[in-house]
């Protein structure tokens, strides 16, 4: 541990100059002074901290903390040579040398290096910006010599390669991987900072993948296990394959309807290490038919083969060929992408994205579709008016049914008796003999048979609701 000593002496005038120094190592190791000269007794003891810090970082063999280096960073070159003396940091000069000197490979090495507990996909990601930066660049280009023209350059170098989204990840990443080289002080600015990176949404790859699809691909796959990762994939919004290789049978809550999925992506992330997902009835029977066929003290849902990676990808691949329908781009994301748009439509937007396990905003940039049946639907508004509401099947369920009235509504209020008035003669007489487009009495007889009919199909709630809705109209009327 770093101690703090101080030296007092009394000047001829009488009055008394105090000098401190830090003192550090001992027993197996060497002992040095570093001197800090006359400074306050509250710089000196901030000066001890961080020398302190520095050497017990030495011993762990960790880099000092981000205050300390801003604090090694501001000192007087005086001072930094003593510490640089005591062996606890590297002096100025050589520093100096080695920013000219190092080269982007090197620098692209060590960040990697640095990342610990990289998900292999991550990697993978990153293997590819490292190749893609030292094809422009050159393995040996000093970092120091790259500036915001180079990486003007480097951009347009992948916008004549690549697409955008590709383009503007690549770009995020090499300005993450340079940023890393200004915090080792291997440059002063970042030559990526200023530069624009756009948009990684790429509506182009969007496939909506529809049931009559999946149908066929799944009768081309070999056995239930391969038909189970596909639904899994299509109908339960797994991502493939990270959470289908951690998907085991106590995950499976039978009774409760409900199964549990380890999301590996976000593992990290406090409250998001798992979800929960419903058994779906698209699921359900060949998950059942998996517990049946599987052996006695079984683990995993699936065998250990499908967890290897791009195992489930090659065989979806080849049972899309042999099916004989045309291959969609993102082969395994679109599925989850077409099972959250699905969802979407019947269910409100926090239960999906819990379900699915992705937040809003990414959801509309990479997941969320419009296809072909919504044009259709929207394209046959006749068939609302019909039926007297607004309300179809294919719409979000959960939610409070709106009643929408026909076109002649005004009429029907006016032959509908208030509610809780019993209808007499006199005021039947009185409804008929009113038109109020100047029609003769008993123009209205097939708007009421069809109002009739449309509050018999309507549930008793609903029913209740239209009637006190055609009374008030009736009384301001009146």
């Amino acid at each position: 541990m770093a101690s703090l000593c101080c030296d007092s002496r009394t000047l001829a005038d009488g009055s008394k100059s105090r000098t401190w120094r830090v003192l550090i190592g001992g027993g197996k190791r060497p002992r040095h002074t570093i001197r800090l000269g006359k400074v306050s007794q509250r710089i000196a003891e901030t000066a001890r901290l961080r020398i302190e810090a520095m050497e017990t970082a030495q011993l762990a063999g960790h880099s000092v903390d981000a205050e300390t280096a801003a604090w090694l960073a501001k000192i007087s070159d005086t001072i930094h040579s003593r510490i640089a003396k005591a062996g606890l940091v590297e002096p100025r000069e050589d520093a100096e040398a080695a920013a000219k000197s190092a080269s982007l490979g090197d620098l692209v090495e060590r960040y990697i290096a640095s990342r610990s507990n990289l998900k292999p996909n991550t990697l993978r990601n990153y293997e590819t910006t490292k190749r893609l930066l030292l094809e422009h660049f050159g393995t040996d280009r000093p970092v120091a010599r790259i500036h915001a023209g180079h990486a003007r350059d480097y951009r347009e170098w992948l916008v004549s390669r690549y697409a955008s989204a590709t383009v503007a990840r690549e770009v995020k990443r090499a300005r993450q991987f340079l940023e890393y080289a200004r915090d080792c002080r291997l440059l002063g600015d970042n030559p990526f900072a200023k530069i624009k990176a756009g948009s990684q949404a790429n509506s182009k790859r969007k496939h909506f993948v529809i049931r009559e699809v999946i149908a066929k691909v799944l009768e081309e796959l070999p056995d239930n296990n391969w038909r189970l990762a596909l639904v899994l994939a299509r109908y339960g919004g797994l991502r493939l394959p990270s959470e289908l290789e951690r998907l085991t049978w106590a995950d499976i809550d039978w009774a409760g309807g409900r199964f549990t999925v380890r999301v590996p992506k976000k593992e990290h992330l406090d409250g998001h290490e798992t979800r929960t997902i419903p058994l779906f009835p698209e699921i359900e029977p060949y998950l059942r038919q998996a517990f049946d066929a599987a052996e006695e003290g079984s683990v995993y849902v699936l065998p250990p083969r499908f967890h290897a990676d791009g195992y489930v990808y090659a065989g979806v691949r080849r049972a899309v060929e042999r099916a004989g329908v045309p291959r969609w781009p993102r082969l395994l994301v679109n599925l989850r992408a077409s099972r959250e748009t699905e969802l979407l439509l019947e269910w409100p937007t926090h239960v999906v994205l819990s379900w699915i396990g992705n937040t809003e905003g990414v959801a509309i940039a990479h997941y969320t579709m419009v296809t072909d049946a919504d044009f259709e639907r929207a394209s046959q508004p006749q068939k609302a008016a019909q039926s007297g509401t607004g309300w179809s099947p294919q719409e979000p369920s959960g939610q409070k049914k709106t009643a929408i009235y026909p076109a002649n509504a005004k009429c029907m209020a006016a032959e509908a008796p208030p509610r809780g008035v019993e209808e007499t003669p006199e005021t039947r007489e009185k409804q008929h003999s009113s038109d109020p487009r100047g029609a003769k009495s008993g123009s209205h007889s097939e708007a009421t048979a069809s109002l009739i009919a449309m509050l018999d199909s309507l549930p008793a709630e609903e029913r209740a609701a239209v009637l006190e809705a055609l009374r008030q109209t009736t009384e301001r009327r009146a």
